[in-house]
Formats: structure tokens, sequence, C-alpha cells
């Protein structure tokens, strides 16, 4: 689901589900996308447990978007600290979907 607020701010909201035997944080990168515009949101820390999670993230870019038609990318990505002080960074799956942006 897609929100625009007053201010212009996009809020995306979704679920997810991973495990983690590794060392490190798992973070949800997303954006959204309409036409040739797209606004990165704020990275969300995910909970690896194997349970179905929600998130939301919210983020303001210097493209406007528009109510209508859209389309979302997420990340889950692992920043694995196993092999020394400097994350090694894994993408542990991604994805892209249709939405609808509606007005707060």
């Amino acid at each position: 689901m897609g929100r625009i607020a007053s201010d212009g701010a996009i809020t995306l909201t979704g679920t997810y589900r991973c495990s983690s035997q590794s060392i490190g944080p798992v973070l949800i990168g997303s954006q959204a996308i309409q036409g040739s515009s797209r606004v990165h949101l704020e990275g969300v820390v995910a909970t690896c447990d194997g349970q179905q999670r929600s998130w939301r993230a919210t983020g303001r870019g210097t493209e406007t978007l528009v109510p209508g038609a859209a389309s979302s990318e997420a990340t889950l990505l692992h920043l694995d600290f196993s092999h020394g002080l400097v994350p090694f960074p894994k993408v542990l799956t991604s994805g892209t979907g249709s939405l609808r942006l509606q007005r707060s």
C-alpha cells in the first residue's frame, strides 16, 4: 500500500519473512516509482526470526509523486559482520510490485 501525505512524503507498507543465521543486521530498503520519478524511502531494520512481520517506511524525494498507479521495489539486505569489522552486504531477496498511491 502507498500513501502520499499533504507534505508530499510517501509511505509504503508491506510484509516480509526472513531467518538469519549470520552475524549482523538485516535492512529493508524500498522505493516508490511512478513513470521516471523515484522516491527512496528510509531504511528499516528487519527482525529475522522466521515470522511474518509488517514494515513501514517513509521518505521524501526531490521528485513529486501523485495519486494513482505506481510501482514499488523492496530489498532485504543482510550486513554480514562475520568476516571482520567491515560489513559484507548480501541481498537476501528483492521484489517489485504494483500499487496505487492514495492521499493520506
